[in-house]
């Protein structure tokens, strides 16, 4: 078995274990609606921040070993360890690692390696609209 399906594996088990806590409480608890949904809000953007986690390491592992520089085209030396990130998400703040690239004749460097991305505006989850009847 692959990193990619222990990963799986790991976030279906994850996610699994936060539906039968979220359900199994059915009947116990004095819960208003409200706090029912605030925790499956909750645990949802929780599992988002996994899957983001998961797909930035997937993106990693599928980089190119060789970048080329943007101004000067000639390869880019990579650090053999990656270094900690943090990307603030809608869903909430995603923590990752990654390798940047230095080019040591232009000065320039990305991190992560390849042109950077433009971070989303952050945006509010709003409920949906609901009618009177």
């Amino acid at each position: 078995m692959g990193r990619r399906d222990e990963d799986r594996e790991r976030f279906l088990q994850d996610a699994a274990r936060r539906y039968d806590e979220l359900i199994g409480r059915a009947g116990q608890a004095a819960e208003t609606f409200d706090e029912i949904e605030q925790d499956a809000e909750r645990m949802g953007r929780e599992l988002i921040g996994q899957m983001l986690a998961g797909r930035l390491a997937a993106e990693e592992e599928a980089e190119a070993e060789t970048i080329r520089c943007p101004q000067c085209g000639q390869p880019m030396r990579r650090p053999k360890t990656a270094a900690p990130r943090r990307l603030d998400t809608a869903s909430g703040p995603v923590r990752y690692e990654r390798r940047h690239a230095i080019c040591d004749r232009c000065g320039v460097s990305f991190s992560p390696a390849g042109q950077p991305a433009e971070d989303p505006p952050a945006r509010r989850l709003e409920p949906p609209a609901t009618q009177s009847v």
